[in-house]
């Protein structure tokens, strides 16, 4: 991956993705063509190379009193040369995780307590759990 230019569109970033993690890239595919299915969905692309690439998610248009930037985001962090992490995470009070497989982080998700859930190979049931997660943090965003 290019550490270069942060004028990286999402297209670009996908073209450059190296071939030994194909994997990780069809999950991220899978989950972001999800969570754009889901009614009034708005993504953005965050390049900031050499620490992570995020898409982000939010409604087109926010319910009145909602204040925070999105429902899901997905970062892409690079471990290495060649060698990459998918970390899905919301906002913990939109979401619940029965499975108990997401990661605490307080305080992580712009000042509020967050759930990452972290990918590294194929794993289509983790990328089903996780789209279920997005498609609650996405009603709880529509009723803020």
């Amino acid at each position: 991956m290019s550490e270069e230019n942060s004028d990286l569109t999402l297209e670009q970033f996908l073209d450059q993705w190296p071939a030994d993690q194909a994997e990780l890239k069809s999950m991220l595919i899978a989950f972001s063509d999800g969570v754009r299915g889901l009614a009034g969905v708005s993504e953005s692309f965050l390049p900031r190379p050499g620490v992570s690439y995020s898409l982000r998610w939010d409604l087109e248009e926010r319910p009145a009193g909602r204040e925070r930037p999105l429902f899901v985001m997905a970062d892409v962090v690079p471990l290495g040369e060649d060698e990459m992490m998918l970390s899905i995470c919301f906002f913990g009070d939109e979401i619940n995780d029965p499975d108990e497989l997401g990661n605490l982080i307080p305080g992580g998700m712009y000042g509020g307590d967050g759930y990452c859930f972290d990918l590294e190979s194929d794993d289509p049931s983790m990328v089903a759990y996780c789209s279920q997660r997005a498609a609650e943090a996405h009603a709880a965003a529509r009723t803020a």
